[in-house]
């Protein structure tokens, strides 16, 4: 009788495919479409819903439709990068942490103290309070608490192999740590922490957007959905939808990678 793959939950694919479309649609949409996301045209300022404008225009004249993928993409592209930047921090933390010890454990779990004891959100405001508004202050106000939930994750893992059988027989045999890390207990780790970066993807995306709708996003010409909502604020009570439809694909977004990261962490605890 052979053993099958876990498969995927509906879940999951459901949220796969839905943060695909949201991917496809910020990628396509300003490319594919005849408007201009910031170029102003007062005369057709606030237009409704037509089959001209899909979502009408803003209160200077852009096409809605066109303007809300253009700041995705930039809200998704920043969302990523800081991901990117977190994890490898965190798997690369971790991992020397549950290999070594020593110190560089008790410093991952001193840092592991001070990132539970502050709000991470708080701590960036703080940070990016004396930074110029832009993507790498962004940036710079997320990555310093950000990888240290991945450290965590990939610590447990790599404590837990370090106990095997057959890394045990290797540093018998004379392997460096260098070599087990790399070629054992590295690619044992990889699972949970893409695990943590898809969970930590949807928190890092509400944050970006919580920030630029703080004014320290992308300045501008330049916009995501963050800035996308504070511009909209002062049109709130005439023209709810210049707000609504960023937020709304902030949380189509969110959601599609949550219901991944739910399906992931199940696929994992069934496996």
């Amino acid at each position: 009788m052979t053993g099958r793959r876990p498969r995927m939950p509906a879940g999951g694919v459901a949220g796969a495919l839905l943060f695909g479309a949201i991917v496809l649609f910020c990628c396509a949409a300003p490319v594919l479409s005849p408007y201009d996301p910031h170029r102003p045209d007062l005369a057709r300022a606030l237009l409704p819903v037509s089959g001209e404008h899909w979502l009408g225009t803003d209160q200077l004249g852009r096409d809605l439709l066109t303007r809300t993928a253009e700041a995705g993409r930039a809200s998704l592209l920043l969302a990523f990068a800081v991901t990117a930047v977190t994890t490898s921090v965190g798997t690369i933390a971790g991992a020397v942490a549950g290999l070594v010890g020593g110190w560089p454990d008790r410093l991952l779990r001193l840092a592991a103290t001070v990132a539970l004891a502050l709000p991470g959100l708080t701590l960036a405001l703080a940070l990016a309070g004396v930074l110029p508004p832009g993507p790498g202050t962004v940036l710079i106000a997320l990555v310093p608490l950000g990888w240290v939930s991945c450290a965590l994750v990939v610590r447990a893992t790599v404590l837990r192999t370090a106990a095997s059988d057959h890394v045990l027989a290797g540093r018998a045999m004379g392997a460096s740590p260098l070599h087990l890390l790399r070629r054992t207990i590295v690619p044992h780790a990889i699972g949970p922490a893409l695990t943590v970066a898809t969970g930590d993807l949807a928190k890092t995306l509400v944050a970006v957007t919580s920030l630029s709708f703080l004014g320290i996003g992308p300045p501008p010409p330049h916009v995501d959905w963050g800035g996308m909502v504070n511009e909209a604020t002062a049109l709130l009570v005439v023209t709810p939808r210049l707000a609504v439809v960023p937020a709304v694909a902030l949380a189509l977004a969110s959601l599609g990678v949550t219901l991944v990261t739910d399906a992931l962490r199940a696929a994992r605890l069934t496996g």
